[in-house]
């Protein structure tokens, strides 16, 4: 159960038939590319989302709370939220060093030779790429939020670090998802995320738990899953890194620290 639930607002029939009559007017020239895909992200200590005086700050969030960070919708940290995985890639990201100031550099191709040449700093534990900036593999899952009322919403959750083992046992626990001997879509059941406390001799932070939850509810979800997915597949949709200020909040702060 998700905290401060949005509230329905009744309409007129004669209102509700306009809007499904006049249903995208004002949006057709809208693209994808005009819009900011929600991520889902774990509200750690040093978040921003914790203090009063930031414009991210939520009001009655919690650390360790998970949120929307389009819609501001926050679920707690025991509770969670139920998604259904849709898609998988992973995405190498180079980062200037916090030493030399920070900040995303871009997206490399996986096979580029600069990624081949990365090598492990033994004080740091990051993988540094020929030029001295930081590589970090990052395991970009992207998912349909599955909400209380059954509607469904498209999200990207990416896991780095130290999640990338959490990453790795979801891709394990829905590739053994079987039915008649045949491994079933990534999206045939849902799964919950939750978060828990987690840490090592260099801090300490909230990480993601999943867990399988139920099969899909009905074939239109069914549909709307698949057709997300073959967009992404086609290159209809493309995917994209995170948004560069959660990207700097990721380098600047405690959580995942590299393993």
């Amino acid at each position: 159960m998700s905290k401060a639930p949005k509230k329905e607002n009744a309409i007129s029939a004669d209102l509700a038939a306009a809007f499904e009559a006049d249903a995208g007017m004002g949006l057709e020239d809208v693209t994808t590319s005009d819009m900011q895909i929600p991520f889902l992200r774990i509200i750690q200590a040093l978040s921003p989302q914790l203090k009063k005086s930031d414009p991210a700050y939520i009001e009655g969030a919690s650390q360790g709370d998970i949120f929307n960070t389009v819609t501001n919708k926050v679920w707690s940290a025991d509770e969670g939220v139920s998604v259904l995985p849709v898609h998988f890639v992973q995405k190498m990201l180079e980062f200037v060093p916090r030493s030399a100031g920070g900040g995303f550099e871009g997206e490399l191709s996986a096979d580029s030779n600069d990624v081949r040449q990365a090598v492990r700093d033994k004080d740091t534990g990051m993988e540094v790429l020929p030029n001295g900036n930081e590589l970090v593999r990052t395991a970009q899952h992207y998912i349909k939020i599955v909400h209380e009322d059954g509607s469904i919403e498209s999200a990207i959750l990416d896991m780095k670090k130290t999640q990338l083992k959490v990453s790795r046992k979801w891709n394990t626990l829905i590739a053994m998802q079987k039915h008649n001997g045949s491994t079933l879509p990534s999206f045939a059941n849902s799964y919950s995320l939750t978060s828990i406390e987690d840490g090592n001799d260099k801090g300490s932070w909230y990480s993601w738990s999943v867990k399988l939850g139920d099969p899909i509810p009905d074939m239109d979800t069914y549909h709307e899953c698949k057709e997300l997915h073959t967009s992404i597949k086609k290159g209809e949709l493309q995917l994209a890194a995170a948004p560069v200020d959660l990207m700097v909040e990721d380098q600047s702060s405690s959580e995942e620290v590299p393993f």
